[in-house]
């Protein structure tokens, strides 16, 4: 089993700004978990990992085979310097694959990053990162160095290649360009089937980059409250799912928000960003959840984003 230190930086550049050497490691298939039930989260870097391991060790999550990762840390300190993507998969006896996507090299010579990870209980097969359109920021100003990358690998279920991936889109720019950046992805997986995919989308329907940003989305919250917990319409990154054959049908909970930033927040006011979409594979009816990241009814939220999952079956 090879493990790939995400410190060194990858030999080819696939976007306008660096891209950062994957990490990997395969292990023996777990039977215990179902490769096709398939959990996403965007972590908030993981630092809370202890609690995030506790929620995927409690059904219904711990059912889950398949974890698509977004905002996955290595060692930054904001994160309590936890290599969250392999740490998680160690404790889980799953297979990983992480790409960094922003990160700084510290003075050690160590790189301090945040990306994009797939976990699977079965052996991961063809990892690889793939390169998203950079915003043109007007106002923003990324405090790390690096770009957006999905993450794509294939599993092996009863004989058959199933392709899984995970991508996490630009909150700092408009429609048009998370359209764009799903674009990307979408067409480096080619005419590969079947295939699942999820992520933070980010379908905020709003550019984010722009002055007053946070009072803009409060406001528009408050007084448009289902467009952001229904945003299908206003942003055009559906459309390219459809185009190339996806379905988000079946696979998501309609209407029911993923992300707040704190518990207080009523659902009303909750904005639905996260994910999952398939082609060649349906859901098994019934099975798309949204599964509050906290630790028990009344605990602590872990992830400002709440987790979501579906099974598929062939």
């Amino acid at each position: 089993m090879a493990i790939h230190d995400a410190a060194r930086r990858a030999s080819t550049s696939v976007s306008s700004g660096p891209t950062y050497a994957p990490m990997a490691l395969n292990r023996p298939a777990v039977a215990a978990r179902s490769a096709l039930k398939v959990a996403v989260l965007n972590a908030a870097g993981g630092a809370d990992f202890h609690a995030i391991l506790g929620c995927l060790t409690r059904p219904p999550l711990a059912e889950a085979g398949t974890l698509l990762l977004c905002e996955a840390s290595w060692r930054m300190p904001k994160h309590r310097w936890v290599e969250f993507a392999p740490g998680l998969a160690a404790a889980l006896k799953m297979s990983f694959a992480f790409v960094p996507a922003f990160g700084r090299v510290a003075r050690d010579g160590g790189l301090r990053a945040i990306g994009n990870a797939i976990l699977c209980t079965q052996p991961l097969e063809d990892f690889r990162a793939v390169a998203l359109s950079r915003p043109p920021f007007k106002f923003y100003r990324p405090p790390l160095v690096g770009a957006h990358q999905g993450v794509l690998a294939s599993i092996n279920v009863d004989g058959r290649r199933v392709t899984m991936g995970v991508v996490h889109l630009e909150r700092r720019w408009d429609p048009e360009g998370r359209a764009r950046q799903m674009e990307d992805f979408l067409s480096a997986i080619g005419n590969e089937t079947p295939v699942i995919v999820g992520g933070d989308l980010n379908t905020t329907t709003m550019n984010m980059d722009r002055r007053f940003e946070l009072l803009r989305a409060a406001a528009a919250i408050a007084t448009r409250p289902w467009r952001f917990r229904e945003p299908r319409p206003h942003e055009p990154l559906f459309g390219r799912i459809k185009e190339h054959g996806f379905s988000i049908e079946g696979a998501n909970v309609p209407g029911v928000p993923t992300f707040t930033v704190s518990r207080l927040v009523p659902p009303l006011w909750r904005p639905k960003l996260d994910w999952i979409a398939a082609r060649g594979i349906q859901p098994v009816k019934g099975s798309a959840t949204v599964v509050p990241a906290r630790t028990s009814v009344l605990g602590r939220r872990v992830s400002d984003h709440d987790f979501v999952m579906c099974e598929f079956r062939l």
